[in-house]
């Protein structure tokens, strides 16, 4: 039964948009898990439907999928706006700095996002990296 729906399916030119364009990654899009299931019942046999609780459990499927793909990307955006809060939390603070040759340390004068997204922090008139501060306090540690 599979391979008759699979060559049915190729030989459709109403399904043919399942083989243009090749996709990155393996992942099946909302489109081609519809058009699959369409083309799934189109090809039945019509002396053994598909039963009524196999197609609520298919569509069940697909909102399923569909609310996974909105929560990935309100995560998504959440995690990028928490970013942007933790690196403004770092203005006006003393920091220590790791950048990988030496340790600076120094305030925080500016927060800064780039066009491309990303974040850099200005201390002592350098920019850096947030990922790469290891310290942050209140007061200067060097001041006495």
């Amino acid at each position: 039964m599979i391979e008759s729906i699979a060559s049915s399916i190729q030989e459709n030119p109403r399904v043919s948009s399942i083989n243009s364009p090749k996709r990155e990654g393996s992942y099946m899009q909302m489109d081609d898990f519809l058009q699959l299931l369409t083309a799934q019942i189109s090809n039945q046999d019509p002396l053994e439907p598909m039963k009524d609780t196999e197609f609520i459990s298919q569509m069940a499927n697909i909102a399923s999928l569909e609310q996974m793909q909105q929560f990935s990307k309100g995560f998504s955006s959440f995690a990028d706006s928490h970013s942007n809060m933790v690196s403004q939390s770092y203005l006006g603070k003393y920091v220590e700095i790791d950048d990988g040759a030496t340790f600076k340390s120094g305030l925080v004068s500016s927060v800064e996002k780039s066009e491309d997204g990303k974040l850099t922090v200005t201390v002592d008139g350098n920019r850096y990296d947030p990922e790469q501060i290891t310290k942050v306090s209140l007061n200067n540690p060097n001041a006495k």
